[in-house]
């Protein structure tokens, strides 16, 4: 069956991935983009095991 709290974590986790690449791992440029705060976005990040991406 379809878990929409399952499903919308997925999405959330996504989402939040995206926004970190996009802002080359700058999680301010990210939380902008997520209209969220920074604390809130870093929160996330941990809950979802998501890392700063550092570009070259």
């Amino acid at each position: 069956g379809l878990d929409l709290k399952q499903h919308l974590a997925h999405l959330e986790y996504l989402l939040i991935k995206q926004a970190i690449d996009d802002a080359a791992g700058v999680v301010a440029h990210a939380a902008k983009k997520l209209k969220m705060q920074r604390t809130t976005l870093v929160e996330k990040m941990k809950k979802y095991g998501i890392q700063r991406s550092v570009e070259a």
